[in-house]
């Protein structure tokens, strides 16, 4: 299937022998990725970085969890994410063709929500999505998609402020991936994105407003993704609410014109109209 908004390349290597664990993987991937000339476009500066981020992002889970995608399964998840492209498409004009890396993943039981697909943006024209082939579903492999455009639409518009995101960028970033994925799908909120009510993340909001302009990525971890001091998905659901209630107050605002406002002055439209 052609399309000249994206290029899908799938790397779920051929396995000769048992491999012990991700390391192993991971060195089999990089292997065929050198060998067809992909890791240049893969995201990354080098390939070690590359494979740093591999390593980081495929999982800690059982390595017997791995297994080749079959011809079938390639076929129904490129068409799941044509679909799913098409549709981001018609909402959010993507401004530049795509490379969409499909690799393996070995997730635990503490990444059950994600039922079995995540992403992640690597770069303005690059996405890497992980899935496990044996519990992913169709649904989660178009959320994925649709979160992950999102953010490379917003990393091309504002390329300036790549490789120097502060905590708000993350937050802002966040909340209009998830809101926009709702909206382009027609589907309900995940649950990092509702993990905090509406009046609880405001408060929290309210309490890490001097930590907003930090690039300390400890910082970012631990409001992002949670801590002994704030719950799971804190800086996600932070980030939703901001930005539905930034879109409840600029209703004729088209996605391209919201995807391109500074997050700061998101935040400012919002906390300004809160006070």
């Amino acid at each position: 299937m052609q399309s000249n908004l994206i290029r899908i390349r799938f790397y779920f290597p051929s396995i000769l022998r048992q491999i012990k664990n991700k390391r192993e993987l991971v060195h089999l991937i990089m292997e065929t990725m050198r060998k067809d000339g992909s890791i240049k476009y893969a995201g990354y500066p080098s390939e070690k970085s590359l494979q740093k981020g591999l390593l980081q992002y495929i999982g800690t889970g059982n390595i017997l969890q791995y297994r080749k995608l079959s011809a079938k399964e390639k076929q129904t998840i490129e068409k799941t994410i044509h679909t799913t492209i098409k549709k981001c498409h018609k909402k959010l004009p993507i401004s530049t063709k795509n490379f969409i890396f499909i690799f393996p993943w070995l997730p635990t039981k503490e990444d059950a929500a994600f039922q079995g697909s995540f992403g992640f943006a690597a770069y303005s024209c690059v996405l890497h999505i992980f899935i496990a082939p044996d519990i992913f579903t169709l649904k989660s492999l178009a959320d994925s998609v649709a979160h992950e455009i999102t953010h490379t639409i917003s990393f091309y518009h504002h390329f300036d402020r790549y490789g120097k995101w502060l905590l708000l960028d993350y937050i802002v970033n966040e909340g209009l991936a998830e809101n926009f994925r709702e909206e382009a799908l027609h589907t309900k909120s995940a649950p990092w994105a509702v993990a905090l009510t509406r009046k609880r993340s405001f408060e929290i909001l309210n309490s890490i407003r001097p930590l907003l302009d930090s690039r300390n990525y400890s910082i970012h971890q631990k409001i992002l993704f949670g801590s002994t001091k704030y719950k799971r998905w804190t800086g996600y659901s932070i980030g939703y609410w901001l930005v539905r209630e930034f879109k409840k107050r600029h209703p004729k605002l088209s996605w391209l014109e919201i995807i391109k406002t500074k997050p700061e002055d998101i935040l400012q439209t919002v906390i300004k109209n809160r006070t």
